[in-house]
């Protein structure tokens, strides 16, 4: 099975964000307004556009996959409005969803006009106050101790992947166990490390030890209904939820239900595993914060560099 290219931090949509924030691919839409629009509105450099579609988004109180809400302070910004980027800072800071790492140091457009902007100085208070005030609510030894086992994660994957993938993974087998070993014992002892307990980057980590825990697909299974409740919630991501639910299915022996997953062909290309309904799939990636299949194939092949089919 293929690992997860991305960065542990991110989601899949936050990835094809971070590869657009570098430089433009070649995409393609999905529905006229959506998300994933605005999204291809803004690696085509479009601003105005995306900013239009995020707004309007926004506004239906439409779902914002996550990374979403700095995407529509970024377009914002970088379309000239300064003002009601500011704006949306205010009424998004509270949800904990605008990274302030992201917002105090990320080096985009319009991120940066924002800095630049006189309005700056007051908000940076807001934001590193916002972040204080979240942080100490925070089970703290908790979350640095996910962070740092995510980071062993990532550091195991990548060096499989620079070596060629596939017996490679082999290799992450000690790191992969000893997380999801030590993160049964969490969850026995607090439950599904939630937003509110750990934070958005706390409760990313903890799914990914649980998503790449092949080995152990009972465990698997068994964090799936945890994960899904703590969504539904508003304190989990329901892109994370849609590739768990993949893992669990295939292991299940099912056909995955979002087409997240994919194996390593004989030519070394990447094929998309067994997928149920496939005409309903980009509606379902879409409902889940997922990019349209087509756009994350792209993705992939960014990231790892092969054909991707």
């Amino acid at each position: 099975m293929v690992h997860s290219p991305m960065q542990w931090r991110h989601g899949p949509v936050a990835a094809a964000l971070a590869l657009l924030l570098a430089a433009p691919l070649q995409v393609h839409a999905a529905n006229e307004g959506s998300f994933f629009d605005a999204l291809e509105r803004y690696g085509a450099d479009d601003f105005s556009g995306c900013a239009h579609f995020l707004d309007d988004l926004l506004q239906r109180g439409g779902h914002f996959p996550e990374g979403g809400e700095l995407l529509l302070v970024e377009c914002t910004a970088a379309a000239g409005d300064l003002g009601k980027a500011m704006d949306h800072v205010t009424t998004l800071l509270p949800s904990g969803r605008l990274s302030a790492d992201d917002l105090l140091h990320k080096d985009r457009p319009g991120l940066n006009a924002l800095r630049n902007g006189p309005a700056w100085p007051d908000m940076r208070k807001r934001v590193l106050a916002a972040e204080q005030q979240r942080l100490a609510l925070l089970d703290a030894p908790l979350r640095r101790e996910l962070l740092e086992r995510a980071e062993r994660d990532q550091a195991a994957q990548h060096a499989a992947v620079d070596a060629g993938g596939g017996e490679a993974f082999k290799a992450t087998a000690p790191v992969i166990k000893a997380n999801a070993d030590w993160l049964k014992s969490v969850v026995a002892d607090k439950g599904w490390p939630t937003y509110a307990l750990v934070g958005h980057d706390g409760a990313k980590a903890a799914w990914l030890l649980v998503q790449h825990a092949d080995h152990d697909p009972v465990f698997q299974a068994d964090m799936l209904p945890l994960i899904e409740k703590a969504a539904k919630a508003g304190e989990a991501d329901s892109a994370d939820l849609a590739l768990l639910t993949d893992r669990v299915l295939l292991a299940q022996g099912k056909p995955q239900r979002y087409g997240s997953q994919f194996t390593q062909a004989d030519d070394g290309a990447m094929e998309l595993r067994p997928t149920e309904d496939m005409e309903g799939l980009d509606a379902r990636r879409e409902a889940m914060g997922l990019q349209p299949l087509a756009q994350y194939k792209a993705t992939l092949s960014e990231m790892y560099g092969k054909p991707v089919r």
